[in-house]
């Protein structure tokens, strides 16, 4: 047998190679590197992610920040507010929001929320700085996914058959009924 031969063996009509020793042993490390990595990388997207909007507070900003200052000098100090009190502007808001996702594919949950509210008094000056936590505020549900009808409540078939039986027609057919008199229109 020549040394070809001696690598190949027929299995039926195909012929397969013989496994060499010093293959399996270079091939083992290999294999358990690369089924190690495709774990690491699968695991990753379960890893907590931690977002951060809006400002960020720094105490030497905040300190900054005393009664009688202007609105400009607020602004200096801390930067444009995120919002401001829309009837009078006399207060400015900065808001710092801390988020939480605990895998790739779940909803984030606010785990903390930070508002600094700056009243102004009539001549437009610090009058008092508040802060508040996530503890202070109230959960509110902008987005009802309800669109607010008008009318009744009635069902789809209540409203298809609500004239059967009724003399009067109800519904605008056009043309002379009873509550026209007579005339067309």
């Amino acid at each position: 047998m020549s040394n070809q031969q001696a690598l190949y063996r027929r299995i039926g009509a195909f012929m397969r190679p013989i496994a060499i020793p010093e293959r399996k042993k270079f091939m083992r490390p290999v294999r358990d590197s690369f089924a190690a990595v495709c774990i690491l990388v699968s695991l990753s997207g379960c890893a907590s992610d931690i977002t951060r909007h809006g400002h960020v507070f720094a105490e030497e900003d905040l300190a900054q920040v005393k009664n009688g200052m202007s609105q400009d000098q607020v602004v200096l100090a801390l930067g444009t507010p995120d919002t401001k009190s829309t009837a009078s502007q006399s207060a400015f808001y900065y808001i710092s929001t801390t988020s939480e996702r605990s895998a790739a594919f779940l909803n984030p949950t606010i785990v903390d929320r930070k508002v600094v509210a700056i009243y102004f008094d009539q001549d437009n000056l610090v009058k008092q700085v508040a802060n508040y936590g996530i503890e202070d505020g109230t959960v509110i549900d902008f987005v009802t996914r309800k669109t607010p009808s008008r009318g009744s409540e009635d069902s789809l078939l209540q409203e298809l058959f609500r004239n059967i039986g009724n003399p009067q027609g109800g519904g605008g057919g056009g043309g002379a009924g009873p509550n026209t008199g007579g005339r067309p229109y």
